[in-house]
């Protein structure tokens, strides 16, 4: 009887990390499921949004960085994106996106440069204007408001492979005026943490 309660209870135990496990690392290594209504955009698109979310009218070219401080992957992709701004800032207009009010304040105490505009996209108006469905993801959008670039940071969460640094790879293209770069499909499919409330909201279960 003891044998069988001790065995009972390690299984419950062993389950239990199991879930844990799945909920912490493994859910993010599966592409983020892909919203029912979904429109792929793609380069050269003009975006067409709101001016009072992002002015339409700039002499650089934007990056929206689309972001979830509540979210594992967007957090591993802070140090990469926070060297990014600190680089490209005086060349590309930076622009982070959240969902909510609430995250503002979360946003600004993760972000390196205090000074970089925070985007709050409550509707999803923005994220479907660019075809982004998925956080840590980026859109390069060109002087003309016509999408350069839509995709991963890097093809690894923690952005430690140089050579599969995509938002910068797609940046330092655009700067030089060639046609937008042609990555692998490791660059657009979406990982991460689903921008849509009601899945960030079971993600939270």
């Amino acid at each position: 009887m003891r044998i069988a309660i001790v065995i009972f209870i390690l299984v419950g135990v062993l389950a239990g990390i199991v879930r844990i496990f799945w909920y912490q690392e493994m859910q993010y290594l599966l592409p983020t499921p892909v919203p029912e209504d979904y429109r792929v955009v793609l380069p050269n698109e003009v975006i067409e949004y709101d001016s009072f979310l992002i002015p339409q009218h700039y002499s650089k070219p934007r990056l929206l960085h689309f972001f979830n401080p509540d979210c594992p992957c967007s957090r591993f992709n802070l140090k990469h994106f926070n060297s990014l701004q600190k680089k490209y800032a005086h060349q590309v207009d930076f622009f982070v996106v959240v969902t909510s009010q609430e995250k503002v304040m979360s946003a600004k105490k993760l972000l390196t440069e205090k000074d970089v505009t925070i985007v709050v996209d409550a509707d999803e108006r923005l994220e479907k204007a660019c075809g982004i469905y998925s956080t840590p993801q980026a859109a390069l959008i060109q002087t003309t408001n016509r999408l350069y670039f839509r995709g991963n940071y890097n093809r690894s969460r923690y952005c430690t492979d140089p050579i599969s640094n995509f938002v910068q790879m797609a940046m330092d293209s655009l700067l030089n005026q060639k046609a937008p770069p042609h990555f692998s499909e490791l660059a657009t499919q979406s990982y991460g943490c689903s921008i849509s409330k009601k899945e960030e909201s079971l993600d939270l279960l």
